[in-house]
């Protein structure tokens, strides 16, 4: 590799760190969302008898939120469901070859999905589609984090494919920037 590419790799590696722990916290603060919304919406419909009209809309664009901004820290930490029983199975050299041309075709689909994701995403913009729901919003204010998760996937599972390492996984207790 040139020195140029390896400090374009290095600059990518280094945004795509920031903004998978950006996804991370994000992804915490709209699980929070969820939570407070619905304990809300349960208080103000069996305590005061005045159900909101936003709770379930806003739950599930915050739901969206939870999961795109999660899936680059899945991915490049490994925990995702995985059913590996013949992977196992497999001499060390073996596996090793075998889960990097998995991590290819992860990151095949995921570029993939980021095309077609962006795509609509931007189709969306172009043409004004609002959410049908109570209250309704631009739809791409929901989808533009569908792409933003398979882009960062993408990226995650090339990074796994040229260094065939997961990234240790993060608990609470220790923040991301020391694992």
């Amino acid at each position: 590799m040139t020195t140029l590419a390896i400090h374009i790799w290095s600059a990518v590696l280094r945004m795509s760190e920031f903004l998978r722990t950006a996804g991370f916290i994000l992804s915490k603060l709209a699980l929070a969302g969820i939570v407070l919304t619905y304990s809300y919406e349960v208080v103000s419909r069996y305590l005061f008898d005045t159900p909101t009209s936003f709770s379930s809309d806003l739950v599930t664009y915050l739901l969206c939120v939870v999961v795109f901004t999660m899936m680059p820290y899945v991915t490049a930490t490994g925990s995702q469901v995985a059913v590996t029983v013949v992977i196992d199975a497999l001499p060390e050299q073996r596996r090793a070859l075998v889960m990097r041309l998995i991590y290819i075709l992860g990151f095949l689909a995921c570029a993939a999905m980021t095309y077609f994701a962006s795509g609509e995403t931007l189709r969306q913009i172009l043409r004004n589609i609002q959410m049908l729901a109570t209250h309704p919003v631009p739809k791409w204010w929901i989808s533009v984090w569908i792409g933003i998760g398979f882009a960062l996937s993408a990226i995650e599972y090339l990074r796994l494919a040229i260094t065939g390492k997961t990234l240790p996984k993060h608990d609470d207790t220790t923040p991301m920037a020391e694992t």
